[in-house]
């Protein structure tokens, strides 16, 4: 009777770790969440709705001008920085009621080589101005000297909600590496959930 119990025990523990690395290796290399924070990206999302981003397509292809992105404002070097670290730090955060890192929820909006311009609340890439209906307020230029051209290996990222969104135009344009996925669906509020 003790050994079979003993065997139920260990079949429980080695389940149990087999579920810890799945949901881990899950979580590092395929499918992330998060909760928005910030009322920067209103009306398309709004303070704390639930979302899943993917991070697999960007393995193969590039992100688009238009996508909703997460991605972290830095990435530490070595372990920490590796997606499995990331991961391991996110959940020990969780447990302690302390979110380890910044994370960001912006639009794409230029693209490594595009030439990005703000001027008279309006945004063009590339000599054309983009059409956001999905934007809320007056797109301002900020602390960025327009026009620019997005570096190799970079992003020029904005908001939604350009008059609260801090963005590219704080902050300069994001390297693609510091990238978490492309956010593809909204899970809560329940009456809001929808697919990107």
């Amino acid at each position: 009777m003790g050994k079979k119990i003993l065997k139920e025990v260990k079949d429980i523990i080695i389940f149990a770790v087999i579920v810890v690395v799945s949901v881990v290796v899950i979580q590092s290399y395929a499918l992330a969440s998060t909760k928005v924070q910030q009322h920067s990206m209103e009306t398309t999302l709004m303070e704390n709705d639930f979302l899943f981003a993917e991070k697999i397509s960007y393995i193969f292809t590039d992100p688009e001008v238009g996508d909703i992105i997460v991605f972290l404002q830095e990435r530490p070097e070595g372990f920490w920085g590796n997606p499995i670290g990331i991961c391991i730090e996110d959940t020990l955060g969780k447990f302690k009621r302390d979110d380890p890192r910044m994370r960001y929820v912006k639009r794409v909006i230029g693209l490594s080589g595009d030439n990005v311009d703000i001027k008279d609340g309006k945004v063009f890439v590339n000599g054309e101005q983009l059409e956001e209906s999905y934007t809320k307020g007056m797109t301002d230029a900020r602390n960025i000297k327009f026009p620019l051209v997005v570096p190799e290996g970079q992003l020029f990222v904005l908001g939604d909600n350009r008059e609260y969104s801090c963005d590219s135009r704080n902050f300069g344009c994001i390297d693609k590496d510091n990238i978490e996925g492309k956010v593809v669906f909204r899970l809560w509020p329940l009456n809001k959930m929808r697919a990107f």
